[in-house]
């Protein structure tokens, strides 16, 4: 649930206008008061109506579809008014009206594409002065501290809430404001507590080299919620934690082919509770987008399950894992944080790789409260709060993580 934020932030956002709007054809060039040029294709523009006739597409109220819209589609007029819209009253009759603001983002750098595209900052074992920290109390009551976070989380993969109850009900609490919390087999909250009968690793004193969590489902968990209850601090245990996106750059300039066999290859991953559950999936350990920049990673080594490939691929798919591995292993990628009770770490599961060193379970219990979100959710909630506080990146587009 979003609040009314107490401190709201008003944001100048007011467009630059269109000077002039000259048709040519297939193509309508655009010239803004602010010395922007750029040009549109006619046929998306009429595409791009949402009047009341056409219907709206963010609603899914849409009546008008592409196969409506003619190739040869052209404009009989385009006029602008004195307010800054722009209106095209095209051959069959029909009108559509178009704010500055509309065009103007559309327009973007020449039709760019890519020029939407987020870029997320990458980091390694230097992250302590850029990592975010949220107040408990702020982001549960505080819209735009919660926007804030959220940024933290697009930017870097990685945010701190501080100031957080060391109670199990707080874990749900501050999560929600995320985004709907997800379910799983393991249930909504899943207490990692060290213990002696162990179910999963995570419940043992031993290291764990830095992974992603769940690998072997359809849809890995998108984000995760770290809430420190008890840490044993002083006893070891310290949280290591991994920029995915950087090490996959430093393989990619460093051993290209075995950076490519990790974004063609399929990788199997597994997990089996005899009874109760048996996951498989075949997916890439390295995701690429459209443009050819990493999107997701999705990897644990606990997880591989014996790998189905060729007898001259698997030696080669094999090392491409061994030095991803290396990687993820080498200190100098690593940022290394003690939890401390009180302390949640959120991070994006598709990009940042966690792990933590052993701790001797004879001096402290650890206890971890876990839980998670599907990226989407939190992917929403931040565009929702930026058409309040940050308009210009609303329809960003963001990195959607792992892929089959």
């Amino acid at each position: 649930m979003l609040h009314t934020s107490k401190h709201p932030t008003v944001v100048d956002h007011s467009p630059a206008k269109p000077r002039s709007v000259r048709n040519e054809g297939t193509r309508v060039a655009i010239e803004f008061d602010d010395g922007k040029t750029g040009r549109l294709s006619m046929r998306w523009l009429r595409l791009a109506c949402e009047c009341e006739a056409c219907g709206d597409t963010a609603s899914g109220k849409r009546w008008l579809t592409p196969a409506d819209v003619p190739a040869d589609i052209r404009a009989a007029s385009i006029e602008i008014s004195s307010g800054g819209e722009t209106s095209v009253a095209w051959q069959d009759g029909h009108v559509s009206r178009f704010t500055a603001g509309f065009l103007a983002a559309h327009v973007g750098s020449g039709g760019d594409a890519d020029a939407r595209r987020f870029s997320p900052v990458l980091w390694s074992d230097d992250l302590t002065e850029e990592l975010g920290r949220f107040v408990f109390d702020a982001v549960v009551e505080d819209d735009e501290t919660l926007f804030r976070s959220l940024r933290a989380l697009r930017d870097h993969g990685i945010a701190m809430l501080t100031g957080v109850p060391a109670e199990p009900e707080a874990t749900l609490r501050v999560a929600g404001r995320y985004g709907p919390v997800r379910e799983t087999s393991y249930g909504k909250v899943f207490d990692l507590i060290s213990r002696p009968e162990a179910r999963v690793a995570g419940e043992t004193a031993r290291a764990q080299i830095p992974h992603t969590d769940e690998p072997f489902r359809y849809s890995p968990p998108g984000f995760i919620f770290f809430h420190a209850i008890r840490t044993g601090a002083g006893s070891d245990g310290t949280s290591l934690m991994v920029d995915g996106f950087h090490v996959a750059t430093l393989m990619r300039r460093d051993k290209p082919e075995l950076f490519d066999l990790l974004t063609r290859h399929g990788v199997t991953f597994h997990r089996e509770h005899a009874g109760e559950v048996f996951f498989s999936a075949e997916a890439h350990v390295i995701s690429l987008d459209a443009s050819g920049a990493v999107t997701g990673i999705r990897y644990n080594d606990r997880c591989l399950a014996p790998q189905i490939a060729i007898i001259d691929e698997i030696d080669g798919l094999i090392e491409a894992l061994a030095e991803l591995t290396r990687l993820i292993c080498d200190p100098a990628n690593q940022f290394r944080h003690q939890l401390q009770p009180g302390e949640v770490l959120v991070f994006d599961n598709q990009r940042v790789l966690h792990g933590r060193t052993a701790f001797d379970p004879t001096l402290a219990v650890r206890h971890l409260r876990s839980c998670n979100l599907d990226r989407d959710g939190v992917h929403s909630a931040f565009r929702a709060l930026a058409r309040r506080f940050a308009p210009d990146e609303a329809e960003t587009v963001l990195y959607q993580g792992a892929i089959l």
